[in-house]
């Protein structure tokens, strides 16, 4: 599998001219570098909140569950970005030439990056749970027992499966089918598929290329339908998890008001903390789209019959700059930047203290 938008084909020119409007030598080079940087630094933040929580022994808390399910999702997918950008600059075999490991180090890394974008939305949906619960219960603090719950609803659990196994299952089946199911296979009369994608084609530089005249897909049966198919694989969980996070976001904030409300007088500590969710939900959505803005740039132009990789050189360097610090990012900004995740940490037999003002068991 290759990331519809994120996992290339065909992506060298051989040259360093570019006629065919593909990128030369020197500015994969370039990407690649920018890549192992931001993708190293990735590893190192989301890795610290791994090691620390497990260390503290509080992953099976409410306000560090989430972040630690988060963290180990971009964990895995920065180290498989870091593993496949050193590929591709030590010249591990990939297009143009012989077939290499790249197709399934991307392929699993694609995977990885979904369940993060699902994990974030993930992360929303049990904050909103929680609010509502509030509004519902009518409590105004938590119990040490419902701190103590690692979800608000049972069904989180089957959430946190799905963000899991399903961008991954979904990765190997597409694998299989287009690496190992072959035409005129005279030992089944029922299976009658051509290969869909040459393995020659695969490239080890996780960027996006989408060159509407790839000579790779030229050489595919229903190889413009595959190629539209395999953007999309990347670019519609993204969109959709961006808008639904607006949605989530945008109840959490009514929700909360509508706790304080029914605590009674309205007054201004509560229109501070109202103002403080309000704050986090926006800056949240913010570095979502910082990482992820100029990855949608590219989908969307890649839809002109004209798109050629040359002319977006400096869009390619952005992404390669933004995207992979995903990681980095989720791990200050839903980590320790959030002062009940730390106290979560240096706190030995609650989540959090019940003087805290905050009535929520996970606050953003």
């Amino acid at each position: 599998m290759r990331m519809a938008a994120n996992l290339p084909v065909c992506l060298i020119n051989p040259s360093n001219e570019t006629d065919d409007g593909l990128l030369n030598d020197d500015q994969m080079k370039v990407v690649a570098i920018v890549n192992v940087i931001t993708s190293a630094l990735s590893i190192l933040g989301s890795g610290s909140i791994i090691l620390c929580t497990v260390f503290h022994r509080k992953i099976c808390f409410s306000e560090v569950y989430p972040i630690f399910q988060l963290s180990i999702a971009d964990l895995l997918a920065s180290l498989f970005f870091f593993s496949s950008t050193i590929m591709f600059l030590v010249g591990v075999a990939n297009y143009p030439g012989s077939c290499g490991p790249c197709d399934y180090v991307t392929a699993v890394m694609t995977s990885f990056y979904i369940s993060t974008l699902f994990l974030t939305l993930s992360y929303a949906l049990e904050a909103f749970l929680r609010v509502r619960k509030r509004l519902y219960d009518g409590l105004t603090s938590s119990t040490r027992e419902q701190q103590k719950k690692v979800v608000s609803y049972s069904f989180m659990h089957l959430i946190y499966a799905v963000a899991w196994m399903v961008p991954l299952t979904a990765g190997i089946i597409l694998l299989v089918f287009t690496h190992w199911v072959t035409a005129k296979d005279t030992t089944s009369p029922l299976v009658n598929f051509s290969i869909v994608i040459p393995r020659e084609c695969s490239t080890c530089l996780p960027v996006f290329h989408y060159t509407q005249d790839d000579p790779c897909w030229c050489h595919v049966e229903n190889g413009k339908s595959w190629h539209l198919a395999y953007k999309l694989v990347f670019l519609i969980p993204l969109i959709a998890v961006f808008l639904s996070n607006i949605v989530l976001y945008v109840c959490i904030t009514r929700a909360f008001k509508q706790v304080s409300m029914r605590r009674g007088l309205y007054t201004f500590h509560q229109r501070q903390e109202e103002s403080t969710v309000r704050r986090k939900a926006i800056l949240y959505q913010c570095a979502f789209l910082f990482c992820w803005l100029p990855t949608l740039i590219l989908g969307m132009l890649s839809f002109q019959t004209d798109f050629m990789m040359r002319k977006y050189f400096w869009l390619y360097l952005l992404q390669a700059l933004l995207g992979p610090l995903q990681g980095f990012l989720n791990c200050i900004i839903y980590g320790w930047k959030r002062e009940q995740f730390r106290r979560a940490l240096s706190e030995n037999s609650s989540l959090t203290s019940t003087n805290m003002p905050s009535y929520l068991s996970l606050t953003l």
